[in-house]
């Protein structure tokens, strides 16, 4: 058993609920809060009933303990590429894409020190890719195209994601690869930019005219999760995460992600929502056992992931005014990249097998009409307990008022990327006009109709820091200093429920997680100080003491210590 000590606990009970001590059992349950020697007196029961346990008492040295964060969406196999990408996120130019992509291959001797890849087959695996690269802070304003990239290699297959996860480039070999030519048609909700000859020119807008690229990449990257899977938890547990999501899982990561819980397991909870355009019904065949809301081996099924549009700071969302004036023409308001036939089937698939049902929404005309399925698919599913899935709209940016009233009557949790008014409040600016961008991620609305909305980080879009969402939804200001409707603030402690007490109601487990309370996982965050003292200022980015750059010490899933400050 141990027993937290010397601790500013934050159970998240109550802005201003605290107590003395924790005392947990060794199956990694809180089975005591409240006075010190009360608990020790607990302690000393338990002990006697079961002979002899030993009791560790824990000083944490006036640290804030709190539960463990719980990450409501984002794509933990996409954590792979911190570890085995190129890292553009810091290009302003062609020429820095060229450099730093040229740099990291040859850094890994996939590249001479002046020719191409003069040793290298087609088919050995080795793939190139970039991301974190954001086309809104480039010079040609634009991203590269398939000759930019020919210039880092002819013969090496060479991609590059869009920050957004929503468009990338590749260059001529991995066009070849992934068996894209000018006969190839734009898929539906997909697009081939082309050349004037109408040949692909190697940038592929949305994910059905991605798909070939990935499709290829699964298949021939030599990429072993089972060696990263550690690295990747330690990023989330590094960010005070307990329970992580994959918020578009392939089968081919459902099977990794399977294996990995067959050997040995996940130290932190990974709920996987099988993804639109995936075999799912095959997957859940396949994988039945985790298909229910207890964990094996650390993993589950929590649902399944529909697309409804694109994203805003690359126009691609689906909205219901224009744009700002661009190259798509006038009057261009994005569009849906589902077919929305099919996304109806799929989504009253998810409601009569009573899974939740997730949908990417960044446009109010996304948002319409995903609404608009959900509540065909309640009105006509058998399943007599429909009434309790409790579908979640992610991102959520231009949802208006008026549909976050709608979600409430339909029982729908918005999960908001509020992180948005930080990273792209400026380009939606320029995309969208002062007016419209200034009302992105309207949590305030939100919180006053009563909905239990969560944040997220949609991770590897950004790092996985909850606390970061939470000062951006405070502060509500733009990289470049614009102040965002400041109506649409909520407190820190409004934001700390979304990553814990809400989140824990997303997935269905609050009976277990979210707050600190007996009978509840300890899973706990030992950060450096309470984050309802952290600075929220507008001007505090960059300070050691703002909330966004709180410090986790110690992340702690189910009683044992996962992840430690070096």
């Amino acid at each position: 058993m141990d027993l937290y000590t010397n601790a500013r606990f934050l159970p998240m009970t109550g802005v201003h609920d605290t107590f003395e001590a924790m005392l947990v059992d060794d199956g990694g349950t809180i089975v005591f809060t409240g006075p010190l020697q009360d608990a020790r007196d607990h302690a000393a029961r338990l002990r006697h009933s079961a002979a002899g346990a030993e009791v560790r008492e824990i000083d944490c040295g006036g640290r804030c303990v709190m539960p463990g964060l719980i990450d409501p969406h984002s794509h933990f196999s996409g954590a792979t590429q911190y570890f085995t990408a190129a890292d553009l996120s810091s290009a302003r130019n062609f020429d820095d894409v060229v450099r730093l992509l040229t740099d990291f291959a040859r850094r890994r001797g996939w590249l001479g020190a002046a020719d191409s890849a003069p040793s290298l087959r087609s088919d050995n695996g080795v793939i190139l890719i970039g991301v974190g690269l954001d086309d809104n802070n480039l010079a040609e304003h634009r991203m590269p195209d398939r000759m930019v990239l020919d210039r880092v290699s002819a013969t090496l297959p060479v991609v590059v994601n869009h920050v957004s996860g929503h468009n990338l480039a590749c260059n001529t070999r991995m066009l070849q690869l992934a068996g894209v030519t000018a006969d190839t048609p734009d898929p539906t909700g997909g697009r081939y930019l082309r050349d004037a000859d109408g040949r692909p020119d190697g940038r592929c807008v949305e994910p059905p005219a991605m798909s070939p690229v990935f499709t290829y990449i699964q298949s021939h990257q030599r990429l072993d999760m089972h060696a990263l899977v550690g690295d990747m938890q330690d990023l989330y547990a590094s960010h005070g995460i307990t329970t992580v999501q994959d918020g578009a899982t392939t089968a081919h990561d459902v099977a990794a992600f399977a294996g990995i819980a067959d050997h040995d397991g996940f130290r932190v909870d990974l709920v996987s929502y099988p993804m639109f355009g995936e075999d799912v019904d095959g997957v859940f065949r396949e994988f039945a056992r985790y298909d229910s809301a207890t964990y094996h081996g650390g993993f589950r099924f929590g649902g399944r992931k529909l697309f409804m549009d694109g994203s805003p700071q690359a126009r691609t969302a689906w909205l219901t005014e224009p744009y700002t004036p661009g190259a798509e023409g006038a009057g261009y308001r994005g569009h849906a990249t589902v077919d929305l036939d099919a996304a109806y089937r799929f989504a009253l698939a998810a409601f009569d097998e009573g899974h939740q049902l997730l949908c990417h929404c960044n446009g109010d005309a996304a948002s319409d009409a995903y609404m608009d399925l959900v509540e065909r698919a309640m009105r006509e599913s058998t399943n007599p307990h429909k009434q309790e899935l409790k579908p979640v709209m992610i991102h959520c940016q231009f949802a208006r008022r008026d549909q976050y009233e709608r979600m409430h009557a339909l029982g729908m949790i918005p999960s908001i990327f509020v992180a948005h008014t930080w990273y792209w409040g400026d380009a939606h600016i320029a995309n969208m006009g002062m007016a419209r961008a200034s009302e992105i991620s309207r949590v305030h609305d939100a919180l006053e109709l009563g909905l239990p909305f969560t944040f997220h980080t949609d991770s590897p879009v950004i790092e996985p820091n909850l606390f970061e969402s939470v000062w951006c939804a405070a502060t509500r200001v733009t990289k470049a200093g614009v102040q965002l409707d400041p109506a649409q603030r909520v407190g820190v402690y409004d934001g700390l429920k979304a990553v814990t007490v809400n989140a824990a109601a997303q997935y269905g487990e609050l009976d277990r997680k979210g707050t600190l309370e007996v009978g509840k996982l300890a899973d706990l965050a030992i950060v450096e100080r309470n984050p309802l003292d952290c600075d929220i200022s507008p001007d505090s980015a960059d300070s050691p003491t703002a909330l966004r750059n709180l410090q986790v010490l110690s992340t702690i899933k189910a009683g044992h210590p996962i992840w430690r400050h070096s």
